[in-house]
């Protein structure tokens, strides 16, 4: 009698201890098989795949508003590697190894969208940086300008418990990297690739805040904001002048590759913000692009910027928007429209995403990128202000 209660207690402690590991801390291993793997100009064919592995930080006992509103699981640090080794373009199938490989670190949020029984359905979104072993510069990859881009992911996955500490993972992923035509070329790549992977569990509590939304009190704002950014030069390509019909000669390659762009744009806004709840607010604003070098024909290389060249020094739109507030964070969007926009393509519209982080409920830092269409047109860091 006294060895069965002894066993009960046992039993007792350590299904007590399994089942709070739910509500723990975790780590997860993946194994990454490439489905299809694309860019809007080139068509790409050839195997590829990858692993990840992610320390998770769990949400469950973090009672922040926007965290409890929005079903946020965890929130993963993540380090992905894939081998692109054997992609190359459609046209050009002895050239494998084009691509090189690729190394992502990102911060990955999980959002709850249902359950069935045990079984979670999860929406993975993500941000990091991304570095690729071959650019233009190395092996003229014509992709790629760059080692270091920015890296975006968004996923839907599926968990399910195997025991009361593990869990297996069935994922699919779109991936996307670029540097935001920071130095061209910039394609960027895109892939879509299936996952499958394990999840243990760890002895370890995951965060606990009480912490009020920042600034939820701020119902009416009015909001200003500067940053500087740089595009790059153009780096192939056959051009028409439209004055005269005739194609304009590029620098030779060599000279194109060692050249430094000095293609500095100033990005201003100001508007009007109003908060609806903790988690959205609505803008509406002036957009301004001052051009430190506007486009001229006679020096066509060093002020040529495809879609966003700009004959005057100043670009003027118009945009609405909204912020998705994630505490001290706000993720913002806005779609807009040039009144004043003086270029050489018939661009109206444009768009802007980016975040800022609040150091001061008054003060935040800013990153933000320009688009038109599919293209980016540049990216700005610097400083918002709440009036």
């Amino acid at each position: 009698m006294k060895i069965s209660a002894f066993s009960t207690l046992f039993l007792l402690l350590i299904l007590q201890y399994c089942f709070a590991q739910n509500n723990q801390n975790s780590i997860s291993i993946k194994a990454i098989q490439g489905v299809t793997i694309f860019t809007p100009i080139e068509q790409l064919k050839g195997n590829f795949y990858g692993s990840e592995i992610a320390y998770r930080l769990n949400m469950s006992n973090n009672d922040v508003n926007w965290i409890k509103t929005l079903h946020v699981r965890d929130v993963a640090i993540t380090a992905a590697w894939l081998n692109t080794q054997g992609v190359s373009p459609a046209q050009s199938p002895k050239s494998e190894g084009l691509i090189g490989s690729t190394y992502a670190a990102l911060t990955i949020v999980d959002f709850g969208v249902f359950n069935v029984g045990k079984t979670a359905f999860i929406f993975s979104p993500g941000i990091g940086l991304a570095y690729t072993t071959q650019t233009y510069y190395t092996n003229n990859n014509p992709l790629i300008g760059s080692h270091i881009n920015l890296a975006v992911q968004a996923g839907l996955k599926i968990e399910t418990p195997i025991s009361l500490s593990q869990a297996i993972t069935l994922g699919m992923d779109f991936f996307h990297y670029s540097n935001s035509a920071f130095k061209l070329p910039n394609d960027g790549i895109n892939n879509i690739s299936a996952s499958l992977g394990i999840i243990q569990s760890l002895h370890l509590s995951g965060p606990d805040s009480k912490e009020k939304t920042f600034g939820i009190d701020d119902r009416k704002s009015f909001e200003v904001s500067i940053g500087l950014g740089r595009r790059g030069f153009i780096q192939a390509g056959k051009y028409i002048n439209p004055q005269t019909g005739k194609s304009i000669l590029l620098p030779d390659s060599a000279a194109q590759k060692n050249a430094t762009s000095d293609l500095y744009l100033l990005g201003m806004y100001a508007g009007y913000a109003y908060r609806l709840n903790s988690l959205f607010s609505i803008k509406l604003g002036t957009d301004a692009i001052y051009y430190f070098k506007p486009f001229s024909y006679s020096n066509f290389y060093r002020t040529y910027q495809e879609s966003g060249t700009s004959s005057d020094h100043l670009a003027l739109g118009l945009s609405a928007g909204t912020d998705l507030w994630l505490g001290r964070m706000a993720l913002m969007f806005n779609y807009g429209y040039y009144l004043h926009y003086n270029t050489i393509e018939p661009i109206h519209f444009y768009w802007v995403m980016g975040g800022k982080y609040y150091l001061t409920d008054w003060m935040a830092l800013n990153a933000k990128i320009y688009i038109h269409g599919f293209e980016a047109h540049y990216t700005n860091f610097g400083l918002v202000f709440n009036l």
